[in-house]
């Protein structure tokens, strides 16, 4: 006979990978590298999926950039909006499916990191990236060493831990 709990988680929402949220360090670490990379202002940064929230209907300052990581089953459907819009963006994405949009593969750069990524929920995707911020076309881009940055940054305390804190600042 099933428990309680077993009956009541039922029918709890299932979450999917479009529930990943980032943890918060990898997301700093990817955008500090953006900017880097594309020399973008970090204050021209939006990041328009959240739970709840339609991408569509949210506001896009003239040169701003799209940092986020978005529900990975409308990949697609996102990257031709953003694209038919001329808004610039710098999208996470499953490294299984990010060339599998035939509308978009040669529009975009697809960046391939060997890169396993925790997400909030607990899943472990193998993550990497699709952007239209390159200069012309460049259907794709290796960076190995790009997933390697993320993954030690993983494996080291934070460092709030490392001096003794608690992740929200209370001395511990």
């Amino acid at each position: 006979m099933a428990s309680y709990e077993e009956f009541v988680e039922k029918f709890k929402p299932k979450l999917t990978t479009d529930d990943c949220m980032t943890p918060p360090e990898v997301y700093d670490t990817v955008r500090d590298w953006v900017c880097e990379e594309y020399g973008i202002d970090q204050a021209g940064i939006i990041r328009p999926f959240w739970p709840g929230e339609d991408y569509q209907t949210q506001d896009y300052p003239e040169g701003c950039v799209v940092l986020d990581n978005p529900p990975f089953s409308i990949l697609s459907t996102i990257i031709a909006w953003y694209q038919e819009r001329g808004i610039r963006f710098f999208l996470f994405a499953p490294t299984l499916t990010a060339f599998s949009g035939r509308k978009n593969l040669m529009d975009v750069n697809h960046i391939v990191c060997d890169c396993d990524i925790e997400y909030e929920n607990g899943a472990i995707v193998h993550t990497s990236f699709v952007s239209n911020l390159t200069r012309g076309i460049v259907a794709q881009r290796s960076l190995p060493t790009r997933g390697a940055w993320i993954e030690i940054l993983l494996s080291a305390p934070p460092a709030a831990e490392a001096e003794g804190r608690s992740p929200r600042g209370e001395r511990g």
